[in-house]
């Protein structure tokens, strides 16, 4: 019981991680553009629009936003997104390895997208990138990695 229940605590808490920060990644750049418009519908979890959000400007006119959820880790929603696809695993036990492939499957797409995307971003933004990673020094986790 006690294994569903902070599974389902995963689930629910990858899921807020990952919603506000793709709200958050998606408002700014409305933001930017003058095109955002706030909603009041349903659902609309607290902390999916950023207040006065920091960014760094780029030689190429492109924005890396230092605020919220990405100020706090660089890949912060594929953190939130593999804490979903693990809680699936562990809400279903430990009988089968099959409940956890996806984990592991998807562990190693982002992995590979990550290292995929710091390459280009370097070669893309220069100086810029590197002043990012120095204010945003986490990809996955806060203070681990």
């Amino acid at each position: 019981y006690q294994r569903r229940v902070h599974g389902y605590t995963m689930l629910f808490a990858g899921y807020y991680v990952f919603d506000t920060a793709n709200s958050q990644k998606n408002r700014f750049r409305m933001q930017q553009r003058g095109t955002y418009v706030p909603r009041r519908a349903f659902p609309q979890l607290p902390y999916g629009t950023l207040e006065n959000p920091q960014y760094i400007t780029t030689p190429t006119g492109s924005t890396l936003l230092v605020s919220g959820w990405y100020g706090v880790a660089r890949k912060m929603h594929y953190t939130a997104d593999l804490t979903m696809a693990l809680s699936w695993g562990l809400i279903t036990g430990f009988g089968s390895f099959i409940p956890y492939f996806y984990f592991f499957f998807f562990l190693t797409v982002l992995v590979h997208r990550t290292l995929r995307d710091q390459d280009r971003c370097s070669k893309k933004y220069g100086a810029a990138w590197e002043e990012y990673c120095r204010r945003v020094p986490y990809i996955f986790i806060p203070y681990v990695i």
